[in-house]
């Protein structure tokens, strides 16, 4: 969905989390959003943002605690006086303020410097702010959401962050799941992400098999990576129907290059695997029925075939793989190297004949 909600996804996990966005929201209560990164945490607290109320008395303010040099961190949160320090050359209210009426997101909290968690967990407590080189203390009305990845009960454990700081901001916990453990909301997400960066309205699409390796990854990123993805296919090929089998790998993620080589994707058989399988049933029939049989099909007429032939050498299934590697590189060379054009000469896809090929380590030319 693209219009007031954020957050996209049908399933049961998503429903949920959405159900008890609903409930907590109204609340001003300090939530501590936890999950993998790439999960869409920062849409979580946006999302509490809206249905909360506060979007039409104040802003949606986020602060990322990793990203900004430890000594200017607290200056970027609780303002600074002009002349506090070397470079100030102006007053500025800083992130708490800003974000005064509606609600402020502390992303990745666990990287905050310890000294400043001290200055933080008194404005959670006591509702006020001083800005850097000032004694002045202001009252803020700001909605506290905090994000992080990390485990911040072992960094409480290692002396690394604020046990009552923790307390103070795990008032409403919340968990998101990462994408491996919704894999069915993997295809609408894509669709979503294809939709959203469609170049001229036309929007990319995969086959039935390219469906079926974007299910079986893992995304380790998460909706991030998948977004990612979508839009780098988007942009390279603005409207096409794809066969992810057909990209050079390095469009794609490592892992899912591992992935199509892999018993999992073996696993999901697909039209394209159902017509490899009737070729070969084909030729093996052909085998069957004539010993030279095989020959014929690769243009070998009985007199080109050894005397010595017999398929009992080595195993049937070897020899025909030998007898379809022949075809392959014989279509090849007489198409001067056009896969397309051999693939049309066999009587198969394009797709099928590449696959084909990486099967049996027939190189491309």
């Amino acid at each position: 969905m693209r219009s007031e909600q954020q957050l996209i996804g049908s399933s049961a996990v998503t429903r949920e989390l959405l159900a008890y966005l609903g409930k907590i929201s109204p609340t001003d209560a300090p939530v501590l959003v936890r999950g993998e990164t790439g999960v869409g945490k920062e849409l979580v607290a946006r999302e509490i943002h809206r249905l909360s109320g506060r979007a039409t008395q104040g802003r949606f303010i986020a602060l990322n605690c990793s990203a900004i040099p430890a000594e200017l961190l607290e200056s970027e949160l609780f303002g600074h006086e002009k002349g506090a320090f070397s470079g100030a050359v102006s007053s500025y209210q800083g992130r708490m303020r800003l974000a005064d009426g509606g609600s402020l997101l502390l992303d990745e909290i666990g990287d905050m410097p310890g000294a400043l968690q001290a200055k933080l967990l008194r404005t959670v407590q006591e509702g006020v702010v001083t800005p850097v080189g000032s004694g002045k203390e202001i009252p803020v009305d700001v909605r506290i959401i905090s994000a992080t990845h990390k485990p911040l009960e072992e960094l409480i454990d290692q002396g690394r962050f604020r046990e009552d700081l923790f307390f103070r901001l795990n008032v409403i916990p919340i968990m998101v799941a990462s994408l491996s453990d919704r894999p069915e909301e993997i295809l609408e997400l894509f669709d979503y992400f294809s939709d959203l960066y469609a170049l001229d309205g036309e929007s990319i699409k995969l086959n039935a098999r390219s469906v079926s390796l974007l299910q079986s990854y893992r995304w380790p990123g998460n909706v991030r990576e998948l977004e990612n993805f979508c839009r780098r296919l988007s942009a390279i090929y603005p409207g096409e129907a794809l066969s992810l089998y057909d990209l050079p790998s390095s469009f794609l993620p490592p892992g899912m290059v591992d992935l199509m080589g892999s018993d999992s994707i073996q696993d999901k058989k697909t039209a394209s695997d159902a017509v490899l399988g009737q070729q070969t049933e084909a030729l093996l029939s052909i085998a069957d029925q004539d010993e030279y049989g095989m020959g014929r099909v690769l243009g070998i007429t009985a007199a080109e075939t050894p005397a010595d032939f017999t398929f009992t050498d080595i195993t049937l299934k070897d020899r025909v793989s030998d007898f379809e590697r022949q075809l392959i590189v014989k279509a090849i060379a007489g198409a001067n190297g056009n896969i397309s054009e051999a693939a049309r000469s066999l009587g198969v896809k394009r797709t099928t004949l590449i696959e084909k090929m990486s099967r049996l380590k027939i190189a491309k030319t």
